[in-house]
């Protein structure tokens, strides 16, 4: 039950994120936005989550029952009302407000992990479980002919909130009454302190940033190959769901050892993935591309986040990797928007390159400590 109870919360914490293409598509039809306008609207969620997960840490160390029951149905509230035509202020600040709420679930999920020694299991499960829910939200809107320009995915992220907070609203009960020391290796090693995290957070950068920019022109690429939008909803929406899988691969036991090769070769096909993307010149190598770069990314995801939790003592770091994420994705969206518009895939191809290839030796530092890489 615990694993449902985090992965619940976990799947509100990223279900706007996750569905942000349909999100700014919505808004640029109900509120008569360019892509642009809407995209930065939209974007109030994400400062949102940035804000809860700087300001929130310690007041939900102190108050975890009634900050989660409150973001909670706020969360819900703001979701049911962003199915009305409102004026763009007011939207703006549903949204600024679902994205703090967001950003208290994240926060929750890194309290609960922190220093637990079954953290790298638990994260995998979480991963799988709250990205298929999210992802089989997403692929069921997609579906609908009006998803992408009516009131159909504010629905169905209220709908989500009402169902998962059911569960959710249950993870204040598994927050630990005591501090943990940081997990230590089996050397009796810590997995090597501050400088490791700074490393760690180093690959976050690099793989959000190629994440972020694949998607952010993911369907401008589908678009050059010939694809139409329904078919690219449709084909984006199940490699996303069908990506979380890549959350269990560091759980095969072969490699429960070798972290360091596990992201190394994760980091390897990600780049193989970009490649095959953007070089597609249809809907089979288009889906493949994109479903092994999230398979790729939810298995350094999932290495990642239980390597952070390890020396995390109270949920901070793993909130302040949001922060890191929020930065690289960022730079990772402007940067693979203007180097498509410019270059073409080849440009992002490149991008990706230079941005995968700075996290191999970083990751590699990174897990020094382990037993076996």
């Amino acid at each position: 039950m615990r694993t449902i109870i985090l992965a619940c919360a976990w799947a509100l914490g990223i279900g706007g994120t996750t569905m942000m293409p349909l999100l700014v598509t919505s808004a640029m039809a109900r509120l008569h936005l360019d892509e642009g306008q809407a995209t930065m609207l939209v974007g109030a969620e994400m400062i949102g989550m940035l804000i809860g997960c700087i300001v929130l840490p310690p007041l939900a160390r102190r108050l975890p029952s009634p900050l989660t029951a409150g973001a909670l149905v706020l969360l819900a509230l703001c979701q049911a009302v962003s199915t009305l035509t409102l004026p763009v202020p007011l939207f703006s600040v549903l949204r600024l407000a679902a994205g703090l709420c967001e950003a208290q679930m994240i926060v929750m999920v890194g309290i609960c992990l922190a220093c637990h020694r079954d953290a790298e299991r638990l994260w995998g499960l979480v991963l799988l479980v709250s990205g298929l829910a999210v992802a089989g939200v997403f692929t069921a809107l997609t579906l609908f002919p009006d998803a992408a320009s009516g009131a159909a995915v504010w629905q169905g992220l209220a709908l989500m909130a009402l169902v998962l907070g059911v569960v959710a609203v249950r993870v204040p009960s598994l927050v630990p009454a005591t501090v943990s020391a940081p997990v230590a290796h089996e050397g009796g090693r810590r997995r090597g302190g501050m400088g490791g995290i700074w490393l760690a957070w180093g690959v976050f950068a690099g793989v959000y940033s190629v994440q972020a920019g694949v998607w952010a022109v993911s369907a401008l690429q589908g678009e050059r190959i010939g694809l139409t939008l329904p078919q690219i909803g449709v084909l984006l929406s199940v490699s996303s769901l069908l990506g979380f899988f890549g959350a269990v691969v560091p759980a095969i036991p072969a490699l429960a050892a070798r972290r360091g090769l596990t992201v190394i070769g994760a980091l390897a096909v990600m780049f193989a993935s970009v490649a095959c993307f953007f070089l597609a010149h249809g809907a089979v190598l288009y889906f493949v591309g994109q479903l092994m770069l999230n398979a790729a990314f939810y298995t350094i995801m999932a290495v990642l986040n239980s390597f952070i939790s390890a020396q995390d003592r109270d949920g901070s770091l793993l909130s302040r990797s949001v922060v890191v994420t929020f930065a690289a994705v960022a730079l990772g969206t402007v940067g693979a928007g203007e180097l498509f518009q410019d270059a073409g895939g080849v440009g992002v191809i490149v991008f990706a390159l230079l941005a995968l290839a700075g996290s191999v030796p970083l990751g590699l530092k990174a897990f020094s400590a382990s037993p076996a890489l």
